[in-house]
């Protein structure tokens, strides 16, 4: 089973908008978005749970209330997995033996004379003609065969821990059946004792009198305690403690409740797996875990079996530190909701170390703005810049990211596919091969640009290799200028350390008292491009930030 899109047409902020699935999938974007939002769609599709809760004018897009809200799920059956099989046996004849794809729909036409929405469900495998779905108050024949796991940013360990006690907690083995007896007789015991107690039977005999002023009967007042073996699980309180440690600590602190609720919902669900297809809706799950508790959690979100359908909110780079094969959706406003999403899976070549990879993606994620360089004395250079022209840059969405070597080309395409603004600033290299260079710098261009602009035919041999590349770059300045305006692909005239020599000559012999600093800096890069940094003065940047080989900076800032 695999879900394919979401059409959503006027609810809340959604006009009209259609959104690509994947079983897996991450809502991401600013906050007031609509991610939340996305994820009510779903739940009002499968949730019967949130259907009690009604369809309010509000949940009209600008509360238009004269046009009925529609949510529409499509779902690929083509694989005849056991969920496949699920679906078929209840929709049996609303679908066809070689039907592949199913759509479900809900929708809300508001009703003045209660002001809420009448709910309607339908589905089917013909979107023009689907059959309406039996329901019985807000249950639908769906509720049969889905069930819908939300988690909220603010999860309540203590009330999913006591409402699902009798999932949890079995008593049904033989030495039980003692254990009990013997708990019923030391509550017996605690009941006798309590009415024992001196302040009881002063009460007692105070009363009294007072009783019989009333009426005289032969009779005795008593106080009994009356605590009941019924309610011996009703003050059940998960513990934590160290095993070498006899001490239990509660689970006070709110990332230890959260780990402690996910591993909850791990246990309620998998018995459910059996009879139904379990979807796990969740919000925020960062909220009050640490770094490396986010860590672990996207493992268990994105590299385990136990997660089989996941629709996830965030803003967290860390939850997504282990994904692949999941669907990103990035949920932005350009005058209406725009939601382009993409299918990520981590390249072959990075299975064994795909946090190389995403570590570095997961970051630029969250940014609108991302430029895509070399290394990190590109990064290093370009921040301190960014800093001495617009201090407040990074709150802005701006992101600089070095693909130390993986590539420009896999973060490119996400980005381009996500809609994410990115350029590149990339070095003019060389390569010797005999008595020939070959064309590394152009190669790359043409390359990112799909297309081959600049020549790639190799050239001649000769030693002076800044000489021979400042040529190439002055022969081919047109074309070159063409690839940054057209493809915001920004070629260097040698490479980092040369092109801001010919800037700040004068200052970098100065600052790092060498007669030769391109030597310099290229001999121990980051090192000494962070010692260089240090000493940069604000008027530096600024020249830096103005010259023709840096005029990528200014499509930032």
């Amino acid at each position: 089973m695999k879900f394919t899109k979401l059409s959503l047409k006027n609810f809340r902020n959604f006009n009209d908008s259609e959104i690509n699935l994947d079983n897996k999938n991450i809502f991401f974007g600013l906050n007031d978005v609509g991610k939340t939002n996305a994820l009510y769609a779903l739940r009002f599709l499968f949730d019967n749970e949130q259907r009690k809760k009604g369809i309010v004018e509000t949940d009209f897009y600008k509360k238009n209330i004269n046009c009925p809200i529609e949510i529409i799920v499509t779902i690929d059956i083509s694989d005849d997995s056991d969920d496949d099989k699920k679906i078929r046996a209840i929709m049996k004849g609303n679908l066809l033996s070689e039907t592949e794809l199913i759509y479900i729909k809900f929708t809300a036409i508001f009703n003045q004379e209660n002001g809420m929405g009448d709910i309607s469900m339908f589905w089917g495998y013909d979107i023009e003609n689907l059959a309406e779905m039996a329901s019985k108050g807000y249950s639908f024949e769906i509720d049969k065969i889905f069930s819908v796991t939300y988690i909220n940013s603010y999860v309540d360990l203590f009330s999913l821990f006591k409402k699902n006690l009798k999932t949890f907690i079995i008593n049904d083995e033989e030495i039980d059946k003692e254990k009990i007896d013997e708990i019923k007789k030391n509550i017996n015991d605690l009941n006798n004792n309590i009415s024992k107690l001196s302040g009881i039977k002063k009460f007692e005999e105070i009363i009294m009198p007072k009783y019989e002023k009333y009426k005289k009967d032969d009779l005795k007042i008593s106080i009994k305690s009356e605590i009941a073996i019924k309610g011996f699980y009703s003050d059940l309180v998960p513990y934590l403690h160290k095993i070498d440690d006899v001490n239990d600590y509660p689970t006070a602190g709110d990332g230890r409740k959260k780990i402690l609720t996910y591993s909850l919902y791990d246990l309620i669900n998998e018995n459910k797996k059996e009879s139904k297809i379990v979807l796990y809706l969740i919000e925020e799950p960062e909220n009050h875990l640490h770094k490396t508790l986010q860590i672990s959690l996207s493992r268990v979100l994105f590299s385990t079996e136990s997660y089989d359908y996941v629709f996830l909110t965030t803003h967290s780079p860390y939850i997504i530190y282990e994904i692949d094969n999941t669907n990103l959706i990035r949920i932005y406003k350009d005058r209406e909701m725009l939601t382009p999403s993409m299918l990520y899976q981590v390249p072959d070549s990075f299975k064994k170390h795909k946090k190389i990879l995403n570590k570095s993606l997961s970051e630029a994620l969250f940014s609108s703005k991302v430029l895509l360089v070399e290394g990190p004395s590109e990064q290093l250079l370009f921040e301190r810049v960014f800093q001495a022209i617009n201090v407040n840059y990074e709150e802005e969405g701006i992101y600089i990211l070095p693909v130390n070597g993986i590539g420009f080309e896999k973060y490119k395409t996400i980005l381009d596919e996500l809609k994410i603004f990115n350029t590149i600033k990339t070095d003019n290299d060389l390569r010797k091969d005999e008595q020939q260079y070959i064309l590394l710098g152009f190669r790359r261009c043409n390359k990112l640009c799909g297309t081959k602009v600049l020549s790639e035919e190799n050239i001649k041999y000769y030693k002076n290799e800044v000489a021979v590349k400042r040529k190439m770059f002055k022969d081919n300045v047109k074309l070159i200028n063409s690839i940054r305006k057209d493809y915001k692909i920004f070629l260097s005239e040698v490479d980092l350390e040369n092109d801001l020599n010919k800037i700040l000559h004068k200052k970098l012999v100065e600052y790092l008292n060498k007669t030769n600093p391109v030597k310099y800096l290229q001999e121990k890069k980051q090192i000494r491009m962070f010692e260089l940094i240090n000493l940069l003065t604000d008027e530096d940047c600024r020249k830096i930030y103005n010259g023709k080989n840096f005029e990528i900076l200014k499509l930032f800032i």
